[in-house]
């Protein structure tokens, strides 16, 4: 079976300084760290061409057996952070399409180590936090991921508000988001069916992802919603 494994950068970036004074963001310059490709610890990249992390990766990473046997594909999502000496730490899934792929992602970016030009705040190095995605696909799929993803998302709520079932409506929501981590509507109903089932630390973990990708309108959902034991409590963390 063919496999294919498609990698882009994410734009979500949230500066870690440490001991530094405090600035308002008019006064304050950032600037995410950069992949150089170059095992050096020094924080000054020359000039020149440079390979990008996706590119790296793409090289780096491959489509686990286990996985491709299983039929497991979707988006991987993982954040870590890039140190003042260009060294990766701290990193963690958020997103998992299987635990061989956590892994086989794990391992290669633990290789980077010494290749990244440190992020800095007014010229000073700090550590940031990054945040990448990898499209596991595979292309033999007989559905597109769009067409997967109505289709769970619609199973979803079909379960979740006609049917009253969340801890059904919760597993066609795992496997939306699965395919598209990013995708608000999910996330936010996922987050009131797992809330729904009593995982209030899932829910908000959803939730708080939905307000960092900038909020979720309800309107839509509203008459369904405002029956939910969970409304009230993500319209507090979207602020509403």
């Amino acid at each position: 079976m063919k496999t294919k494994i498609i990698l882009f950068m994410c734009m979500f970036s949230a500066v870690i300084a440490f001991g530094q004074n405090q600035k308002s963001i008019e006064e304050t310059t950032c600037t995410p760290p950069k992949f150089t490709g170059i095992n050096s610890t020094v924080p000054i990249l020359l000039e020149g061409k440079f390979p990008t992390i996706e590119n790296y990766l793409g090289k780096k990473v491959t489509y686990p057996a286990v996985a491709v046997k299983e039929l497991l594909q979707g988006t991987e999502v993982v954040k870590f952070i890039v140190t003042t000496n260009g060294e990766v730490s701290n990193i963690e899934i958020v997103n998992s399409v299987s635990k061989e792929i956590d892994d086989e992602v794990t391992e290669a970016l633990m290789t980077t180590n010494g290749m990244w030009k440190p992020g800095n705040n007014d010229r000073t190095p700090v550590a940031m936090e990054k945040e990448i995605s990898l499209v596991f696909r595979l292309e033999d799929s007989h559905q597109s991921f769009i067409d997967l993803g109505k289709k769970y998302y619609s199973h979803g709520a079909e379960m979740l508000f006609a049917k009253q079932n969340p801890k059904k409506a919760l597993k066609y929501f795992n496997k939306g988001v699965v395919l598209f981590p990013y995708d608000r509507s999910l996330l936010a109903l996922r987050g009131i069916a797992l809330f729904e089932t009593g995982d209030r630390n899932g829910a908000l973990h959803d939730w708080n992802r939905v307000k960092n990708l900038g909020g979720f309108e309800a309107d839509g959902y509203s008459e369904n919603l405002i029956y939910m034991k969970g409304y009230a409590e993500m319209n507090r963390v979207l602020g509403k």
